[in-house]
């Protein structure tokens, strides 16, 4: 039998080593539950890594498509139109001086075509005016493309009704019409 010598023959010293025997066995069962433990425990973590990695994974390629649109050529803005005057339903005819003096709010910024008697031409003003009983419509002429027709309109005795087309505006206050209307086409 071997005995150990600090231990030896004293039952104190024999209780100890049993104890620290067991303590040792115990603690060898303590570790393979453990480690068992630990094993659950990497592979919950393997899974929840391979969880995050998918997240990036999205989130890269999120982060791809919204570069790849960064990098595309903007298209130009469209231009916002100014304030659009009012839509005016289109007309068969062509105005008359009086409908459109009666419904000149509803024409401001519009484009209208009228047709009426020729009244005074004002040479040096490059205009002339519409006539009518309920008042007169100003034509201004001289920004025709045709050079040929301006003339025409300034020299030529107009005793024929007169059709234009332009955009209709308020006049200033010193001019005895109503109306204004930028001539883009004159017809005589």
């Amino acid at each position: 039998m071997i005995e150990c010598k600090g231990f030896g023959t004293r039952p104190l010293g024999r209780w100890f080593a049993g104890l620290l025997i067991l303590s040792l066995i115990s603690a060898c069962t303590a570790t393979a539950k453990s480690d068992e433990d630990l094993r659950k425990e990497i592979q919950d973590l393997k899974q929840d890594v391979k969880a995050v990695q998918e997240k990036l994974g999205q989130l890269q390629a999120g982060q791809q498509t919204m570069l790849e649109i960064l990098k595309q050529p903007a298209p130009p803005p469209a231009a916002a139109p100014a304030v659009l005057p009012p839509a005016v339903p289109p007309a068969p005819q062509p105005l008359t001086v009086g409908q459109l003096l009666a419904g000149k709010d509803m024409y401001v910024g519009s484009r209208v075509t009228v047709r009426g008697a020729a009244g005074p031409v004002l040479v040096h003003h490059k205009s002339m005016f519409l006539k009518a009983p309920e008042g007169m419509v100003e034509v201004r002429f001289g920004k025709l493309p045709d050079q040929k027709l301006v003339q025409q309109l300034t020299s030529l005795p107009l005793e024929k009704p007169v059709t234009v087309t332009g955009i209709v505006s308020l006049p200033p206050k010193t001019g005895g019409a109503s109306l204004q209307i930028d001539a883009e086409a004159v017809d005589f």
